[in-house]
């Protein structure tokens, strides 16, 4: 798997069952930020798909889910291995500064 949209309904079952290290991007479709950063986790999952898997969340769709999660901003990154958060996120950020970020919370 390399990148999946999720909703409400299909986070906890995605959640569960993901075998490698899950990059979630929580956007909404006005978000200018959020275009840019979307952009680039395409291009970054591309290039290592075995890497972790890409699991885009629409804030419209994901809204239940990122109120438990006490997500305030979009665009927010969030790390999950082994259904657990280990990293989150906020905010517009560039290619590399994501690379390097995920380099800090990734195994390689």
């Amino acid at each position: 798997m390399s990148k999946i949209d999720v909703t409400d309904e299909s986070f906890d079952g995605l959640l569960k069952s993901a075998d490698q290290p899950l990059l979630v991007d929580v956007w909404a479709p006005w978000c200018g930020p959020c275009k840019m950063v979307g952009s680039a986790l395409n291009t970054i999952v591309q290039a290592d798909p075995t890497r972790f898997s890409l699991a885009m969340a629409n804030m419209e769709e994901f809204e239940q889910t990122a109120d438990k999660l006490n997500i305030k901003a979009t665009p927010t990154l969030m790390i999950f291995q082994n259904g657990e958060e280990v990293a989150r996120r906020s905010g517009a950020m560039i290619k590399s500064q994501i690379e390097n970020w995920l380099n800090e919370h990734l195994d390689r």
